[in-house]
């Protein structure tokens, strides 16, 4: 018996690997995770909560800062695509924690007003 395959939309697919952009100051913060993309955006909405804006995705947006987070890796290409992205990081977190989130987005702002 034959199956039809599932297309999947590539556009969906992109909008997981796409970086969130935030600003918090006159920085331009970019966050990505290892994972399917949930982690980036409940860290991206606790920066936002923090004072940081979120802003539209932008492909030629050139971030002052990127942020990747670490996830569990489970397949070769998912541990290939975490390496590519924390080699180009400029900080690797572990995790998600709000705690951090509020004193990275107070101490961006404070270093925008001295």
């Amino acid at each position: 018996m034959k199956r039809s395959l599932q297309v999947i939309e590539q556009k969906t697919e992109l909008s997981v690997w796409a970086p969130r952009l935030l600003r918090i100051g006159d920085w331009l913060v970019s966050i990505l995770d290892t994972e399917d993309g949930t982690p980036s955006r409940r860290f991206a909405e606790m920066l936002a909560r923090g004072g940081a804006t979120l802003l539209e995705q932008n492909g030629d947006a050139n971030p002052d800062l990127r942020i990747v987070i670490r996830g569990a890796k489970a397949s070769a290409e998912a541990r290939r695509r975490a390496e590519v992205l924390e080699e180009a990081a400029d900080l690797i977190l572990g995790a998600a924690r709000p705690a951090f989130a509020r004193l990275f987005a107070s101490a961006c702002a404070r270093w925008v007003n001295d």
